[in-house]
């Protein structure tokens, strides 16, 4: 057995608190001695312990290997700024990035290191905690006016560093510095203002009308009642005197203020200036005003180009979250709503009324598990698609490298590796996602997702194949369930076809890790298919980007909007 399976294994029972003393012994020495296994080890425990995950049998033996472990981590500073950076280098030579505009690219992926390094030297000087959300059930309850009362309104694909998304609606400490990596994030303060961060940023909640922003952009809107709301940057105040303004500000602390609607007054953070007096202001702004200030010796502003595109008026559409009944295990089973943003409006929509979907066509070209659910497979196999079950599905599909271009053929030995859907009824294109997909998915595969390609399943011109490489709910976001226990069924032989995946023998293993649901809202505009266009089918396949497939246990359309209501199941409308 190879350390990487032998160290799996050790870890797994590790983990589920199975693993006895000398187990734990040889683990640690195989630890000790392969530096990547002992920043794999780091990073699994943080994940599985913030998701919830770690038994609580035995916790204090747990908590101080888990702290040795960590104390070994220092040592390696080095290489693990070596793989960051690496990372980055792998990201902005990719065939997707390679296609986009050179400088706006390269200015990115420096701002990106340079974060990175910053977000290292945090980690590396400080004390090495636990990282925790003011007011969580795990600290003791700090006083209101330490807490104070700006909060997490909404996440989209945010990834902090060193920690997991704080939950929606949680308080963020005072003065405690969040350096979000990536994604998106909106704060919303008592009075009313809220603050729309994008990655990568560094920020702090100073006060229930205050933030402070070191690095990154944030797009503000203090309506009325929230006048005077402030954003700090190293070298400015910007106060707000009116409704919408962008705050960016570069790795070399040049900010750029842009006002969207209303006015703004901006301070040198040099000066002992009083932000409630507006004739102390250096400078104000109007709508359609932008300007960037900057230091050498004195403070300095110059006039930029006015652009709107840069105020953020909200988080993207997504998948929001979902929410599920609960097996006797404690684990999520079955689908009883999904929230999605759909043209800026979030709409939970019962699972009675998305669209079914079925699988009309499989083919695998190697044998592995193609089945998950109970112990024993229902009568039709297929159909544990179309249920409301997130741990039952045809799963492992095949795939391509590159995404389809034409029609896939759907018939005989020369049909094409993957999987079809055909809706119950069709799918109407409308505002943002128009069909979700959730996947299951533990520690040991992609955090983002497994990657997949989704095609038309005739194309024409116009038409197109889309590929998702990151999750709405990703393994690091709060709104992702655990999943109940289930089976899953290893085939003998390869499925060639959906008649083979009915009747070739199969063996089934229970799953003895804990999954998660991950969930993405699909676009078909994406695809290409125009406003309003109805769609009857799709056609999915692996993106085989690495080792593992993509596990589809819930493909569901959603229903039509008309009017700014969606339309029932039944032919009800509802908001």
């Amino acid at each position: 057995m190879s350390c990487q399976d032998r160290f799996a294994e050790l870890w797994t029972d590790y983990l589920e608190g199975e693993l006895d003393d000398s187990g734990v012994l040889e683990l640690r020495e195989l630890l000790m001695s392969d530096e990547g296994l002992l920043k794999r080890a780091a990073d699994l425990f943080q994940t599985h312990r913030l998701l919830g995950l770690v038994t609580e049998e035995k916790h204090s033996r747990q908590e101080k290997f888990i702290h040795e472990t960590l104390a070994m981590l220092p040592e390696n500073q080095d290489a693990f700024v070596s793989s960051v950076m690496s990372s980055v280098q792998r990201t902005s030579s990719s065939p997707r990035n390679k296609r986009k505009a050179h400088h706006s690219n390269s200015k990115r992926i420096w701002g990106v290191v340079a974060l990175v390094l910053v977000a290292v030297l945090l980690f590396s000087f400080r004390p090495q905690k636990p990282i925790q959300v003011a007011g969580d059930g795990n600290r003791p309850e700090a006083d209101s006016k330490a807490q104070g009362n700006a909060r997490l309104a909404s996440i989209a694909h945010a990834k902090f560093f060193g920690e997991l998304s704080p939950p929606v609606g949680s308080v963020l400490a005072l003065e405690r510095e969040y350096v979000l990596m990536s994604g998106m994030v909106q704060v919303v303060f008592p009075a009313g203002a809220s603050a729309i961060l994008e990655g990568p940023a560094v920020f702090r909640v100073t006060s229930n009308e205050s933030l402070a922003l070191d690095v990154g952009r944030c797009s503000v809107h203090a309506p009325d009642g929230a006048e005077g709301f402030r954003i700090d940057t190293p070298l400015t105040r910007v106060v707000d005197r009116g409704t919408r303004f962008s705050v960016s500000v570069a790795e070399s602390s040049e900010t750029e203020v842009q006002v969207i609607e209303g006015a703004a007054d901006i301070y040198d953070a040099g000066r002992n200036a009083d932000p409630s007096r507006e004739r102390d202001a250096e400078v104000r702004l109007i709508n359609g005003e932008a300007r960037k200030f900057a230091t050498n010796g004195t403070f300095a502003t110059d006039p930029v180009a006015f652009d709107s595109r840069v105020y953020r008026h909200g988080l993207p559409d997504r998948v929001v979250s979902y929410q599920t009944s609960q097996a006797a295990d404690g684990g999520s089973e079955n689908l009883i709503s999904v929230t999605v943003q759909r043209g800026g409006q979030r709409v939970e929509t019962p699972v009675e009324d998305l669209i079914p979907a079925r699988v009309t066509w499989f083919k695998s070209t190697s044998r592995r598990a193609y089945l998950c659910g109970g112990a024993t497979l229902p009568s039709q196999r297929r159909d544990s698609t179309s249920d409301r079950s997130l741990v039952t599905g045809v799963i492992n599909p095949d795939g391509s490298h590159e995404p389809l271009a034409e029609s896939p053929v759907m018939d005989g030995e020369s049909g094409t590796p993957g999987l079809a859907i055909r809706f119950d009824r069709p799918v109407v294109n409308g505002p943002g996602a128009d069909v979700v997909f959730f996947d299951l998915q533990t520690f040991a595969n992609p955090p983002d997702g497994d990657a997949f390609h989704v095609s038309p399943l005739s194309f024409r011109d116009g038409l197109k194949s889309h590929t998702i490489h990151k999750y709405d709910l990703t393994m690091e976001s709060p709104e992702a369930h655990d999943l109940t226990n289930f089976h899953v069924h290893f085939f003998a032989k390869a499925a060639g076809s959906l008649a083979q995946l009915e009747t070739n023998d199969c063996s089934s293993q229970k799953q003895v890790i804990r999954f998660r649901g991950l969930a993405v809202g699909i676009d078909l505009s994406d695809l290409g298919y125009s406003t309003g266009e109805a769609v009857e089918g799709l056609f999915f396949q692996d993106a085989l980007d690495d080792e593992h497939h993509v596990d589809p246990v819930f493909i569901g359309g959603l229903p039509e909007i008309v009017d700014g209501l969606r339309s029932g199941f039944d032919g009800r409308s509802t908001r």
